[in-house]
């Protein structure tokens, strides 16, 4: 029971294991020593691990004989190295956007960067473990990442979110109005920071996967068009460039309302040949109708999609969108340490764990004694020595711990 209460706070809340003690401890304190003795918590932790390590090995098994897709992303540099995390998901659209209750992790890899042929080795050794390949692969449009799937002979879909801002970012990135107005937006963040006027200027633009992030701005410009004429003389004067921009607003409004008809579809229907058609019968009344830029953007998007259900039959419904993937390693970074040195470890874990704990009632079918037995402290060592870089913390501490490193500092005499 107290181990059950630990792992499920630990994975599915996401606190930490000296949280989880603190909050036993409190109620052990208002309800009499309900819980009675508490483990501390690198115990947490340890169980925690255990039982993501044989989830993880389980989740493997299950694909033997079923048709499955494989998602597969590399994260940012985490440390020194980059995590690449592959997930299997049913095969054809289950007609809802994929959440982490859809989806098992089967593959986790670690490298200090990743090209083509560590994707394809990474996607083999999926393969041979389950028996079979997956249908499809599901890849941003990096080019190590597309190759790696060409290199391991399988079919790959684009992910919708990154194949749509990609084309926006081709249509608009080097337009002079574009670039003047995002000079404009960025210019008063910085002046009028923490100033009385803060509380109207635009949210704060992403360096990395801007046109991924653009919704958020782009209705912001719409609001304060809208608003314009209702501000005070000050907001008036600072935000003067709003309604100069008036066309480019409207015009990326009409843009983004189509993106985002384009993404939902996919994302909550599947891709399909019937989706496509009916993307384009949509984008033909919007885009194609609009200017020059808009008339491209619609030309790129259309031939995506047409070459994405190129291989497919009528009957097919495939997934085509890695949100779920960027979610797990938002979840991730959240969880681990904010000190760079420690990078990938085991607490990479505490994901399979979450994935299988996500489903609503998985609590009473999970048994965590089980798995925390079928997998012993060495099996845990043994999986990050040959799969996890070397923990920089601990070369730290090995390396300082030495009585003869600090000598001749302390030694030294004064410089005179």
């Amino acid at each position: 029971s107290m181990m059950k209460i630990c792992v499920s706070l630990r994975s599915r809340i996401k606190v930490s294991s000296r949280s989880i003690v603190k909050i036993l401890d409190t109620f052990n304190e208002v309800y009499d020593n309900v819980f009675g003795n508490l483990p501390c918590a690198n115990t947490i932790d340890l169980w925690t691990r255990k039982c993501g390590l044989d989830t993880y090995n389980e989740n493997v098994q299950k694909l033997s004989d079923i048709k499955y897709c494989e998602i597969i992303d590399e994260s940012m540099m985490i440390g020194s190295n980059k995590l690449v995390i592959s997930l299997a998901a049913p095969s054809q659209h289950q007609n809802h956007p994929l959440s982490h209750s859809d989806v098992s992790i089967v593959n986790i890899t670690t490298a200090e960067s990743f090209n083509a042929q560590k994707i394809c080795d990474a996607l083999n050794e999926v393969t041979s473990k389950v028996g079979h390949a997956p249908e499809y692969v599901i890849t941003d449009n990096a080019s190590a990442m597309t190759k790696g799937v060409s290199l391991a002979n399988c079919r790959n879909h684009l992910d919708i979110s990154h194949s749509l801002a990609t084309f926006l970012e081709r249509t608009y990135k080097n337009e002079p109005d574009f670039q003047e107005y995002l000079k404009d937006m960025t210019n008063i963040q910085f002046q009028h920071n923490m100033k009385h006027i803060a509380y109207i200027l635009p949210p704060k633009q992403r360096t990395i996967a801007r046109f991924m992030n653009i919704k958020n701005w782009i209705n912001w410009s719409s609001c304060v068009l809208e608003k314009y004429s209702f501000l005070g003389n000050k907001e008036k004067e600072i935000l003067r460039f709003i309604p100069t921009n008036a066309s480019l607003i409207q015009e990326l409004s009409e843009v983004i309302s189509v993106i985002y008809f384009v993404e939902n579809e996919f994302k909550q229907n599947g891709l399909s040949i019937y989706h496509v058609n009916q993307c384009i019968e949509h984008i033909k009344k919007t885009l194609l109708k609009g200017s020059h830029r808009m008339h491209k953007l619609a030309c790129l998007i259309i031939e995506y999609m047409k070459k994405e259900v190129s291989w497919l039959s009528t009957k097919d419904k495939h997934n085509n969108s890695s949100d779920v993937i960027e979610s797990l390693y938002g979840i991730y970074k959240h969880m681990k340490s904010p000190n760079k040195l420690y990078g990938v470890t085991s607490l990479v874990l505490h994901l399979p764990v979450y994935q299988a704990l996500s489903i609503k009632g998985a609590l009473s079918s999970y048994n965590f004694k089980e798995r925390i037995e079928n997998i012993k402290k060495k099996q845990l060592n043994e999986w990050s020595k040959n799969n996890l870089p070397q923990n920089l913390v601990c070369k730290r501490i090995k390396a300082l711990s030495t009585g003869s490193f600090f000598l001749p500092i302390f030694l030294a005499p004064y410089p005179e």
